[in-house]
C-alpha cells in the first residue's frame, strides 16, 4: 500500500482505502479498480492523495509493518472521537488535521522507540 499523488494515479491501480473529499463525502471505497472517469472525478473534487494497493509482497509488509498498524490505530482512534460530529466542512477537516497529525506523532513515537 502507497499514497499517491492525484497526478500519479492512473487507470487499473486499486484504492487501497475509502477516499473522500474535503466535506467527508465518500468518492470511492476500498477496493475500487480506478478508471479515467474516477481519476478525474478525484481530482475535480480536489483530492490530492491516494492510498493504492501495492504488489502481493508490500501486503505481506503491510501486515508486519508496525507503521501501517499505527495508521489502522489512528483511523479507529478518530472515528472514535468523532463519532456523533456535524457531518459539516469544518468538522471534517478538523477531523483529517487530527488524523494526519496523530499518524504522524504515532509514527515518529514509533520510530523513536524501535531497535536500530
Amino acid at each position: 500500500m502507497k499514497v499517491l499523488k492525484s497526478r500519479e494515479l492512473t487507470p487499473g491501480m486499486i484504492t487501497a482505502r475509502p477516499v473522500y473529499n474535503l466535506q467527508g463525502i465518500l468518492l470511492l471505497n476500498r477496493g475500487v479498480e480506478l478508471s479515467e472517469k474516477n481519476i478525474w472525478i478525484l481530482r475535480s473534487w480536489g483530492v490530492n492523495e491516494v492510498w493504492i494497493e501495492g504488489g502481493k509482497e508490500e501486503e505481506e509488509k503491510k501486515e508486519k509493518d508496525p507503521e501501517n498498524q499505527l495508521t489502522d490505530l489512528v483511523d479507529n482512534k478518530i472515528k472514535e472521537k468523532f463519532a456523533g460530529v456535524p457531518d459539516n466542512q469544518v468538522m471534517m477537516e478538523i477531523m483529517r488535521l487530527s488524523r494526519k497529525h496523530l499518524e504522524k506523532r504515532l509514527i515518529s513515537d514509533a520510530r523513536r522507540k524501535a531497535p536500530a
